[in-house]
């Protein structure tokens, strides 16, 4: 996985992955949809052929776009987390 930052703004950011597909697009953007600081929140596969996914989210013009990026990320891992222990327990 590749990880490249295409474009930021003050309210927006662009993130290339590559090595990636719909899985985690989905996953960062549905998870940045539910944070009450975002506005708009989407991804795209540019290619259907290349494995690489485009990121794209923005804030609300009076939001913190790198604390609002850091919270979706620990949201995201504190539901796998949940997730992984839920799996482990019924195992």
């Amino acid at each position: 996985m590749n990880v490249e930052v295409k474009r930021v703004t003050d309210n927006e950011i662009i993130i290339i992955i590559e090595g990636e597909d719909d899985t985690i697009g989905n996953l960062i953007a549905k998870s940045a949809v539910q944070h009450p600081n975002v506005v708009y929140a989407t991804y795209r596969i540019p290619h259907p052929l290349e494995r690489k996914v485009e990121i794209i989210i923005s804030v609300d013009k009076n939001a913190d776009l790198g604390s609002t990026i850091s919270e979706i990320i620990q949201n995201i891992k504190e539901q796998l987390e949940e997730f992984k222990k839920k799996i482990d327990e019924a195992l």
